[in-house]
């Protein structure tokens, strides 16, 4: 019988993650009252499972191939400034412009939902920068992705692929947000719808440049305003509508593309046969 390796990844870093912030992270809180830049640290660590799972369990998962070769193939695209920039910035610009329509409708200034804390400014950039951004994407958008574009079409992998991260936050959702009243359930339907379309967005610039750099800003990208952002559940709504039209507005222009490339191809071969 043939071993299921992407389901025992996905139930390995389930159980790992859960289990990492039930007794390290509960313990750090609530046994050893630590101070918040110490809990940051520590949820960093947890952001980086996926890969010390991976890494560790290498051969568990991936025994026909050696570490090695799979990170090198994982940043092996060309590494190019102007999409670079955009990957991050298509992130970060959806939650800004989410957050400037959620100031305009409250009727308050942006600056009024920024808070930058009691962390240094550039120590709380780097903490999330070396969380999930820099921890995750080995694991998801590394192996995951290949795993799942194996068995499915570009949309359907990463739709699945979405879900599996997405859920992968579940215990965060209980433990780790303000929102525990009647806003839980719009704030976990704003999670899922979010953080599928990310993986989409992400997955179509690895298509294009197939280096985990890419998703690592888009991530970041992401990551970075939730740091010092204090806005209400209409926040969350406003994004979601708007990752719900970008997203499929992005996958036109890539199906035009690929659409595109494949005709070129085509004219290429007819003009060497003739």
């Amino acid at each position: 019988m043939k071993t299921n390796y992407l389901k025992k990844y996905i139930i390995s870093s389930y159980i790992l993650v859960w289990a990492l912030i039930i007794f390290v992270a509960g313990m750090a809180s609530l046994v050893f009252h630590a101070p918040p830049v110490i809990m940051w640290i520590v949820r960093n660590l947890i952001a980086w499972s996926p890969t010390y799972l991976l890494l560790i369990g290498w051969k568990h998962f991936r025994p026909d191939e050696t570490r090695r070769v799979f990170i090198k193939r994982c940043f092996s695209g060309k590494v190019k400034l102007f999409p670079l920039l955009c990957s991050f910035a298509l992130t970060f610009g959806i939650s800004v412009l989410a957050l400037f329509l959620f100031s305009a409708v409250m009727g308050k200034p942006v600056l009024s939902y920024i808070n930058f804390g009691i962390i240094a400014l550039p120590l709380s950039i780097f903490l999330s920068f070396t969380s999930g951004p820099t921890g995750e994407e080995l694991g998801w958008r590394g192996f995951m992705r290949e795993e799942f574009n194996k068995r499915y079409g570009f949309l359907k992998s990463s739709v699945c692929q979405g879900l599996v991260w997405c859920f992968w936050h579940t215990l965060l959702w209980a433990v780790d947000s303000e929102f525990t009243d009647w806003r839980a359930v719009p704030y976990v339907i704003s999670n899922i719808v979010v953080i599928t379309c990310m993986t989409v967005l992400m997955n179509i610039f690895l298509e294009w440049h197939n280096n985990l750099i890419y998703s690592v800003l888009l991530h970041f990208g992401f990551n970075i305003i939730y740091v010092f952002l204090e806005a209400d559940i209409g926040f969350f709504v406003i994004l979601t509508v708007l990752y719900l039209v970008i997203t499929p507005s992005v996958i036109f222009v890539r199906n035009k593309t690929a659409e595109r490339l494949s005709k070129n191809d085509d004219s290429g071969e007819r003009k060497i046969k003739e």
